[in-house]
């Protein structure tokens, strides 16, 4: 019998990347609307304090899980069931590098002057460029949908 698997690999590797996904879109979620748009509600006196801890949580609870995804999302060009096809990893690519750019140009850059302060007019302009990492984060969340369903289906 064939092997629905490009590897021995992908049975255990496609299912952490699928989980890992899903995990990284809800985070995505709440720290889009939940997290950043609460922050408009923080006095200017308590701002940085609150600011600098959420900031330290974010780091362990989104951005670690979100570069482990990253990682099993690239070997799924190699390790996956063969119902998924490679271009589903190549959209989802994207889908992922979109964000890590937005973050590393405009949303840290952004984070790092907030650290000094609350700036309500920057703050706006985080929640507004966040749309940047929030559409492709949808796509991916959608993607990722797809790849389970050829899986399941095969």
């Amino acid at each position: 019998m064939e092997s629905k698997f490009t590897s021995s690999k992908a049975h255990w590797i496609s299912p952490l990347f699928y989980l890992l996904a899903f995990y990284v879109f809800g985070a995505s979620v709440m720290d889009s609307f939940a997290v950043y748009h609460t922050w408009r509600f923080v006095g200017e006196n308590e701002f940085i304090a609150m600011h600098k801890a959420s900031g330290g949580r974010i780091v362990s609870l989104f951005v670690l899980p979100t570069l482990v995804m990253t990682v099993f999302l690239i070997l799924q060009f190699w390790h996956r069931p063969k119902a998924v096809s490679r271009t589903l990893v190549w959209v989802a690519l994207v889908c992922t590098i979109i964000p890590w750019l937005s973050s590393a140009f405009i949303q840290i850059p952004m984070q790092i002057q907030l650290d000094l302060g609350k700036n309500d007019a920057l703050l706006e302009s985080l929640i507004v460029t966040d749309w940047i990492r929030v559409i492709p984060s949808f796509v991916l969340a959608v993607t990722v949908f797809l790849m389970v369903k050829r899986a399941v289906a095969a």
